[in-house]
């Protein structure tokens, strides 16, 4: 009986162990910020198919500006914590420049979908900022 009790036991802490050393863990996890990770193009392409070819363009130009904002944060978490001021207007600016490069590749119909993800996100940002969720 003492036997079984111990197994649990260990058991029982190797389960809690993982547990926490996935929590602590800096790599995300499946699943796990999706829509942080799709950046600007995640939520803005909703309800938009793409060809391959647009597909390869928006990786691309995704690729091309996923480093930028991290540095801005890494930089800002460096100096003092959360983002300035200046910080969060050249990270705003990182993601209409995104936003535009995206809308570019697009058609003439995509873009119309496009723009209404576009003014959805930004009523969603607007209720936040506003303290509704």
């Amino acid at each position: 009986m003492k036997a079984i009790r111990i197994a649990t036991l260990v058991a029982a802490l190797c389960v809690g162990m993982t547990t926490v050393a996935a929590a602590q863990s800096t790599e995300p996890q499946q699943g796990q910020g999706e829509g942080r990770r799709g950046g600007v193009g995640g939520w803005l392409l909703t309800d938009i198919t793409l060809s391959d070819a647009q597909k390869a363009q928006v990786t691309t130009i995704r690729d091309t500006y996923v480093t930028q904002p991290m540095e801005l944060r890494k930089q800002a978490q460096a100096v003092g914590g959360a983002p300035d001021e200046a910080t969060r207007t050249k990270m705003m600016d990182l993601q209409t420049k995104q936003a535009a490069e995206i809308r570019a590749v697009l058609t003439a119909d995509q873009q119309a979908q496009f723009d209404k993800n576009l003014a959805a996100v930004k009523e969603r940002m607007a209720a936040r900022k506003n303290g509704s969720s």
